[in-house]
């Protein structure tokens, strides 16, 4: 046995962390109903905001599930968060929408903003819509798979609308980018979607919450301080003020892809909708801009030709000659629904932390946990 005292610092602490606890996926869901019902949400807004959160949570997106509980909750307490908010159109021709959210509940602007992109898409061929105003969406993923189930090629990205500085530039030791994601559905013939969701940083913010939430050291290569170095501590990115910064997805070795894919985000979300590109404030602003463009194939070729194409793509990479250790080649979607399929029967993993945070959300506001 391993001496206790010749562990590192991080081994000790993730040794020492509470393990995730397990529960079943019905009793989150009504836990998280009755949350925002108390919190001002009416039905329907409130089903796609839990709806949105649990598909995130089941797909293993877990920083972006039902651990937003405590953001959505204090950003509705401070009115960064509007329930019932109404998009207003600033602008519409017949491909094109410009929205305006007006702080509305991200999950909900995010799906009606698809929705119209979508309608848009089916008479002219491309629905492009920008948004502004925005706030959290949780998983992009979860916006775009439908539509490319119904045989649309779906992209949604989105930004922190110049705020929240997280990831730094290429060459750059000191944050200045937000993480920038985008995600893209791809319809396919004889399957599941393709379903690209990414971040323009080497990770998300919330993955690392989430490490460090678990006492896990952050993986090398994800985090650089401010002599250029990398470190694998979580804290020094959650300091005030920040000691360390994300680096562009790509770390090191090609972050200046990364970068480059986040200036194209930027520009497609902030500068598009007029919310701002990184770099506009030093502050985390609580808001996004989004940017959505759905294509529908029978304008162009067919969807038929198309997704049949993508699946024998999809079947090709399945089928390359595998790396040594290598047991599956999957194609971008197939452990998301993999997670989702395991969950699903064993139970919702939560951080004790974020569990925690959530029984003092219900406790305050008068919520009898006995019997959920």
């Amino acid at each position: 046995m391993e001496d206790a005292s010749r562990m590192s610092a991080s081994e000790s602490k993730s040794a020492s962390a509470p393990r995730p606890i397990r529960m079943e996926p019905d009793r989150v869901t009504r836990i998280m109903d009755l949350v925002f019902t108390r919190l001002g949400l009416e039905c329907d807004e409130r089903k796609v905001v839990v709806e949105r959160l649990m598909e995130a949570s089941l797909s293993g997106y877990h920083s972006h599930g039902v651990m937003r509980i405590t953001m959505y909750t204090e950003g509705i307490r401070v009115g960064n968060m509007i329930p019932g908010a109404k998009l207003d159109v600033l602008g519409e021709t017949v491909s094109t929408l410009h929205l305006d959210a007006n702080k509305g509940m991200g999950p909900w602007t995010a799906t009606e903003a698809m929705k119209r992109a979508v309608g848009k898409a089916e008479a002219t061929g491309i629905g492009c819509v920008s948004v502004v105003n925005a706030n959290d969406v949780a998983r992009l993923g979860g916006y775009v798979e439908q539509p490319a189930k119904d045989g649309y090629i779906a992209l949604l990205m989105a930004n922190d609308a110049g705020g929240n500085p997280c990831v730094a530039p290429w060459g750059a030791t000191s944050p200045l980018m937000s993480t920038n994601p985008m995600a893209v559905g791809i319809p396919r013939k004889g399957g599941d979607p393709i379903l690209i969701d990414i971040s323009t940083g080497v990770s998300s913010e919330g993955r690392v919450k989430m490490l460090r939430n678990r006492g896990q050291a952050v993986p090398d290569g994800w985090l650089i301080d401010g002599d250029g170095r990398t470190t694998t501590d979580a804290e020094t990115y959650f300091s005030t003020p920040r000691q360390a910064a994300l680096l562009p997805l790509g770390s090191l070795i090609a972050g200046h892809k990364g970068f480059a894919l986040s200036i194209l985000v930027d520009v497609l979300t902030g500068g598009l909708s007029g919310a701002g590109c990184s770099g506009r404030s030093p502050d985390d602003l609580d808001e996004n801009a989004l940017f959505i463009l759905v294509i529908d194939p029978d304008k162009f070729g067919s969807r038929s030709a198309l997704s049949a194409e993508v699946d024998r793509l999809a079947e090709s990479i399945k089928g390359a000659r595998k790396a040594p250790g290598v047991d599956e080649i999957r194609v971008p979607g197939d452990g998301a629904r993999s997670e989702r399929e395991r969950q699903l029967k064993q139970g919702i993993e939560i951080d004790p932390p974020v569990w925690s945070s959530i029984q003092e959300i219900m406790d305050e506001l008068g919520i009898d946990q006995d019997g959920l």
